[in-house]
C-alpha cells in the first residue's frame, strides 16, 4: 500500500509538472505574438500587419496538417533550413526548390507519386520560418519604437533641464550644465542614427514576405 501511494504521488507530480509545462508554454506564445493594434506612433509607411496572410501567397493544397508534420522528416528539414537562409537571393532559392523537387522524379523527368506530398510539407515548413520571422521582425519593430520614444523623452527632458539652468543663470562650465549638454548630445545623435535606420526595419517584413511569394510561386508550378 505504501509502494502504490509513493507510486499514485509520483504519477500525480507528473501530471502536474506536465500540466504547468503546457501552461508555460502556450501562455510564453501567445505572450511572444504582436499585439493586433499597432502602437500610437507606428513608424513604417506599410500598413501594420503582423499576421502573414497565407491565402494571398498559396493556392494550393491545405496545409493544416502538414504543417504540424513538417519537421518529422530530414529532408524537408534541410531544404527548409537551407531556404530560410538570410543572404540567399531569389535564384539560388529556386535552385535548391528545382534540386528537391528533382529528387522526387525517375531519372529527373517523371513525377514520383510522392512529390506532391514532400513540396506541400516543404511549403508547410516555409510558411511557419516565415511566419515566425515576421512575429519576430514585428515584435523588433515595437521594440524599436519604445526605444525610440524613450530617446526623444530623454531628449526633452535634458532640453528642460538646460532652459531651466539658463534662467537660473548658471555658468556654461557648470557640471549641471555640461553633464546636461552631454546627454542632450548623445541621445541625440542616437536618435537621429536610429531614425535613418527606419526604412530597413520596416523593409524587412516585406523582403520576408516577397521571398516566401517566389518559393510558393515556384512549388506550386510543380503541383498544377
Amino acid at each position: 500500500m505504501i509502494v502504490l501511494g509513493v507510486i499514485m504521488n509520483r504519477m500525480k507530480f507528473l501530471c502536474y509538472f506536465i500540466c504547468f509545462s503546457l501552461i508555460t508554454f502556450f501562455v510564453k506564445d501567445l505572450l511572444a505574438a504582436p499585439p493586433k493594434e499597432p502602437p500610437k506612433k507606428w513608424p513604417c509607411d506599410q500598413v501594420y500587419n503582423p499576421k502573414l496572410n497565407l491565402s494571398s501567397i498559396w493556392q494550393g493544397p491545405s496545409i493544416e496538417e502538414p504543417i504540424k508534420n513538417w519537421w518529422k522528416h530530414d529532408d524537408v528539414i534541410e531544404y527548409v533550413n537551407r531556404l530560410a537562409e538570410p543572404t540567399l537571393d531569389e535564384e539560388e532559392g529556386i535552385v535548391l526548390i528545382e534540386e528537391y523537387a528533382k529528387k522526387y522524379t525517375y531519372l529527373g523527368i517523371l513525377k514520383k507519386p510522392v512529390q506532391k506530398e514532400k513540396l506541400v510539407f516543404l511549403f508547410a515548413g516555409l510558411y511557419q520560418k516565415a511566419r515566425d520571422k515576421r512575429n519576430r521582425q514585428y515584435e523588433g519593430i515595437l521594440k524599436f519604437v519604445e526605444r525610440q520614444e524613450s530617446l526623444r523623452s530623454a531628449i526633452g527632458q535634458s532640453s528642460k533641464l538646460l532652459r531651466k539652468y539658463r534662467k537660473e543663470k548658471l555658468d556654461q562650465k557648470d557640471k549641471r550644465i555640461l553633464s546636461a549638454n552631454s546627454q542632450l548630445e548623445w541621445n541625440t545623435r542616437v536618435f537621429d542614427q536610429r531614425t535613418r535606420l527606419t526604412e530597413y526595419v520596416c523593409e524587412e517584413p516585406v523582403f520576408n514576405t516577397q521571398r516566401l511569394g517566389y518559393q510558393a510561386r515556384k512549388i506550386m508550378s510543380y503541383l498544377q
